[in-house]
């Protein structure tokens, strides 16, 4: 089934080849607008928007490193290796589930919409077009990018639970202060 899909959507390159260049920037370099929106959002000095910026890199990175566990432990094959595909991106040699991409642009999005809806719901439509575009270039199987999707999303779901006890909310108020001090972040 995954590679029924996969070959659905990877072989869109020959139907709509007009939106190959739009899928390339999307895989490759539409990332870079959700670090860039972590940036916007600790740069407006409003501690409440700089908690999520903060949460949302702390997740992101927990949720990678999950990620690179489970690649390492289950090395699955990039589609093109094991199968033919249109592949319009330069090769990966690391292992194909979970998309580190779709992990790192569905943990931001998701803490980011915890803390601004407006802001978050373009972020998850961005991730999407961004893990569509995975699918689409042929680097990832569609199940790549749901796993990380999923992943990303539960990470950062499971962190602002934890970031919302006492003991944490202490942490986050001292951690703060002490940027505050250095006119690092608001009080």
């Amino acid at each position: 089934m995954d590679l029924y899909f996969f070959h659905l959507i990877n072989n869109l390159t020959e139907t709509y080849p007009w939106l190959s260049p739009v899928m390339i920037f999307s895989a490759k370099f539409l990332p870079v607008i959700f670090a860039l929106a972590l940036v916007a959002f600790w740069l407006t000095y409003q501690k409440h928007l700089q908690l999520g910026a903060f949460l949302a890199g702390v997740s992101t990175l927990i949720a990678l490193g999950i990620a690179q566990t489970i690649a390492f432990l289950y090395p699955r094959p990039r589609p093109y290796i094991n199968h033919a595909a249109n592949l319009l991106i330069e090769r990966s040699q690391d292992p194909s589930f979970p998309s580190d991409h779709a992990v790192f642009t569905f943990a931001i999005a998701a803490m980011i919409w915890r803390y601004n809806r407006k802001v978050g719901t373009v972020l998850f439509g961005l991730a999407l077009l961004v893990s569509f575009s995975r699918v689409y270039v042929g680097t990832h199987y569609p199940a790549d990018v749901i796993g990380g999707a999923v992943l990303g999303i539960m990470v950062s779901m499971l962190v602002d639970n934890v970031a919302k006890r006492p003991q944490a909310k202490r942490l986050l108020d001292r951690l703060f202060l002490f940027l505050h001090k250095w006119h690092l972040a608001a009080r």
